[in-house]
């Protein structure tokens, strides 16, 4: 029986937005721990505007073949969307450094899962900390050619004048999800979260785009990216860029029917290579 352990360490949140407000049931931070103890671990990281609980399957699937599993909620998100406008990129980062460094501090080995910018957060801190292993899926990553988005001085200067704009939003219930009571919060978090368009927050992700582009180039690790092909948020460029950069070795699996959302995909099919794979990449730690 695998039992959810909704919390994780609270030394990881120091020096970064602390939230006011309790995050939703789906938005809870979780860990999955053995009783006798492991030598390995695997942190894994949502993406933008996300949340723990979109991490269910591959966590599982991962504590099942032997590694404790850490997932973490990025501050600002699964809460208020108050609490997402105050919320910035090195709140995001500095989470997750704080996380990875304990870890490897713990674990005789460490690998990192990141989904969407979860995926930029985890280049930027591999790079950083030297962890070895990690899982792009989905990689919200710059790459060369991609067409540039509007200046960030305006965008910048453009949130400080309005914080988010009205965008459309409704549920899908071809996507199944994994966590607790699913989907009771899904229209909580639209809309908190996905009925908008927060300036500041698109400019913090272009940021950690870049910069996690940046870091590939130098990156010594071997890396694990996975794309769908009816993806229509990044596509597969990024996952292609990440083949061509930094050293290690280098795997990329496109999975033609999966979407963005590879690890609760309204393909089931699809869902389950990109967990296979993902588990596959991980044991070879």
């Amino acid at each position: 029986m695998i039992v959810f352990r909704y919390s994780v360490p609270p030394s990881w949140y120091e020096g970064v937005y602390q939230d006011p407000k309790a995050p939703c049931r789906a938005a809870r931070p979780f860990s999955l721990v053995h009783k006798e103890g492991r030598s390995k671990a695997v942190l894994l990281v949502h993406g933008y505007a996300g949340y723990p609980g979109e991490l269910v399957r591959p966590a599982r699937e991962l504590y099942e073949a032997g590694f404790d599993v850490f997932v973490p909620r990025l501050p600002g998100n699964g809460t208020t969307g108050e609490d997402f406008m105050r919320s910035r990129g090195k709140d995001w980062v500095g989470t997750i450094r704080n996380a990875a460094a304990d870890l490897k501090a713990r674990y005789q080995r460490l690998g990192i899962l990141g989904h969407s910018m979860g995926a930029a957060i985890a280049v930027i801190v591999a790079r950083e900390l030297g962890i070895r292993r990690i899982v792009l899926a989905a990689p919200a990553i710059s790459y060369d050619g991609q067409k540039p988005p509007k200046p960030f001085p305006v965008m910048y200067l453009f949130s400080l004048v309005r914080k988010r704009i009205p965008t459309a939003w409704h549920h899908q219930s071809e996507y199944v999800m994994y966590y607790e009571d699913a989907p009771a919060d899904d229209d909580y978090l639209g809309g908190q979260y996905w009925s908008w368009v927060y300036i500041r927050q698109v400019y913090e992700l272009m940021r950690l785009m870049k910069l996690s582009s940046k870091a590939l180039q130098s990156i010594d690790a071997d890396i694990l990216t996975i794309s769908g092909g009816r993806d229509r948020i990044v596509g597969s460029a990024p996952s292609e860029a990440v083949m061509r950069s930094g050293k290690g070795e280098r795997e990329h699996l496109h999975i033609p029917e999966c979407t963005h959302f590879v690890y609760y995909d309204a393909d089931k099919g699809g869902e389950e290579k990109a967990v296979e794979a993902s588990v596959r990449w991980l044991s070879a730690l």
